[in-house]
């Protein structure tokens, strides 16, 4: 008993001797931020209560956090806790249009960069009223339409023209900025514009929705009997090269009434047969009109047990009849895509006659690669062989966890490359096809064969490229700035970059794929046409490079 009670205390003495801790501490996180501030009307400064305040990562990824805050009756908010780093930063409030941090009334404002343990203080959004347009759509005879749609299409912004990775004709689109659809009494109204310049386009397509209680079986009957009017365009014609823009002023509730007129309407109907040869009954079939540069509303229709579709309610005109039929792979995910298009003309008589044939495509299958240290979850990833020409087409497939992915059915033609889904610093070092480079001459698919395994390789050893923008040796807040190839095509347009400053002037690119680049600056203020721009800039990059650049903008003359 007195050996073990001597060996006990032995023990315990070594025990005393020994330090408390013989690792390294762990490093601290490091501190995060607060970011405050209040939310106020554009026009006479009054508070704004309940408005929500977000900061959301520059570069957003499908798992980032947003840090968000509402405002008090004083229009105060707090959002505490923000880890260090750049975000992009904005307010919004019904029947306000969203204003970013830093906005000068231009489309976007300044990124904000936090620093570790940054109190960024006295941000102040400057609110301005949303305009609203509202109006009647009767028909020929004057009675009201109801569940007609009613869209505020706008012109793209240069930036967002630039940042398409897609056929330069994309430029002529316009884009939807609002949507309603009419009452009982004809009537609608489409709210939280912006003020500007619009084109409004009404159309006899109804999109139910799955709380809509429809009397008895109107959506099926109006489904059956297809649309007997045309669409018309602001100030009241058919065509979307004959419509007049409507400029609305901020917090404006500008009126249009329109008619649509009852014309005479045709059916476009045929089968399609799937790539067994057999009538394909779970094929998507839609309508669109062309040049693909107009602004249009899909007609479309689903074959049935026989492999038949029918499309009614068509005007004369162009199209591209387009049939697309999914397939489930393996993992449960629906990637392949059986496609067939067919451009008709359409005039006073019914189109009773097509047949088209899936699955007349090249199929390539395809592998991705890591080059260098570190992982990618490749199931997140995607990849596509798409068209530059005016009519779409292309594939698309999911990419499986082994790194393997197969496109199916792509057209003849030259197509573009494109990956997406790749995590932030990652980026695509080489896309070939034996002994073609996908990202510089595209892949050219010719008689249904394209030949061989598309290989891919991406890496995180790509470039950082950091620096400022200054405009009379001042920082340039919110500017614009984009890293381009050099030269640039149509195929390595995925390797475009764009970020716009902070409230230093600064920037930051990471994950640049080495090569030569175009960077060039460029600001505008409320009116798109008076952008300026600083002088292009070139610059050579390499794996692991880190390089910075200055870029000076130019003060506008003055007349």
């Amino acid at each position: 008993m007195l050996s073990a009670l001597i060996a006990q205390v032995a023990a315990v003495l070594l025990l005393a001797q020994i330090p408390a801790s013989t690792s390294k501490p762990a490093d601290k996180a490091p501190p995060p931020c607060t970011v405050s501030g209040r939310v106020v009307t554009a026009v006479g400064g009054t508070p704004l209560a309940s408005s929500r305040v977000a900061l959301l990562p520059e570069n957003e990824r499908r798992d980032s956090q947003v840090y968000a805050a509402i405002s008090d009756s004083g229009g105060r908010f707090t959002i505490s806790g923000v880890p260090a780093g750049r975000y992009r930063f904005f307010a919004t409030h019904t029947g306000y249009v969203d204003q970013h941090y830093q906005s000068t009334g231009g489309d976007t404002g300044a990124v904000l960069a936090l620093q570790a343990g940054q109190e960024a203080k006295d941000v102040l959004f400057r609110m301005t009223l949303a305009a609203v347009l509202t109006g009647r759509i009767n028909d020929e005879d004057g009675e009201p339409m109801a569940s007609i749609q009613v869209v505020a299409l706008r012109k793209p912004t240069e930036g967002e023209m630039e940042d398409w990775p897609d056929s330069p004709s994309r430029g002529q689109d316009l884009l939807p900025a609002g949507m309603a659809q009419t009452d009982d009494r004809g009537q609608y109204r489409i709210f939280g514009l912006k003020a500007g310049e619009y084109y409004i386009r009404v159309v006899d397509e109804f999109v139910p929705l799955t709380n809509l209680n429809l009397n008895g079986s109107e959506w099926e009957v109006r489904d059956a009997l297809g649309s007997q009017y045309a669409p018309v365009y602001y100030p009241g014609v058919t065509q979307i090269g004959q419509a007049v823009p409507l400029v609305i002023r901020p917090g404006e509730e500008a009126h249009i009434d329109l008619v649509l007129q009852h014309v005479k309407l045709v059916q476009v109907s045929g089968r399609v047969i799937g790539v067994d040869g057999k009538p394909a009954t779970d094929v998507h079939v839609r309508l669109e009109e062309v040049p693909a540069g107009d602004y249009s509303v899909f007609q479309s229709s689903d074959t049935d047990s026989k492999g038949e579709f029918k499309i009614k309610g068509v005007a004369p005109g162009s199209y591209v009849l387009q049939a697309e039929q999914y397939s489930s792979e393996e993992e449960g995910i629906r990637q392949a895509i059986y496609q067939a298009s067919q451009k008709i003309e359409v005039g006073n008589d019914n189109i009773d006659s097509i047949t088209l044939a899936l699955g007349r495509g090249a199929t390539v299958p395809g592998r991705i690669e890591v080059s260098g240290a570190g992982s990618v979850r490749f199931d997140r990833t995607s990849v596509q062989l798409f068209s530059n020409g005016d009519q779409s087409g292309g594939a698309w497939a999911r990419v499986k966890k082994d790194g393997t992915f197969q496109l199916v059915d792509l057209p003849d033609g030259t197509l573009s490359f494109l990956m997406n889904g790749l995590e932030e610093g990652w980026y695509v070092k080489s896309a070939r096809l034996g002994g073609d480079d996908l990202l510089a001459n595209g892949l050219e698919v010719e008689k249904g064969e394209a030949g061989g395994t598309i290989q891919v390789v991406v890496s995180n050893a790509g470039a950082e490229l950091a620096g400022s923008v200054t405009q009379d040796d001042k920082p340039m807040i919110g500017a614009r700035v984009r890293v381009a190839p050099d030269p640039q095509t149509r195929y390595n347009r995925l390797r475009i970059r764009t970020a716009n400053t902070d409230q230093s002037g600064g920037f930051s690119f990471i994950g640049i794929a080495p090569g030569q680049y175009r960077v060039i600056a460029k600001a505008s203020g409320p009116d798109r046409e008076d952008a300026i721009a600083s002088d292009p800039k070139s610059v050579s990059l390499s794996e692991h490079d880190h390089k910075t650049i200055e870029l000076t903008v130019a003060s506008p003359q003055t007349h």
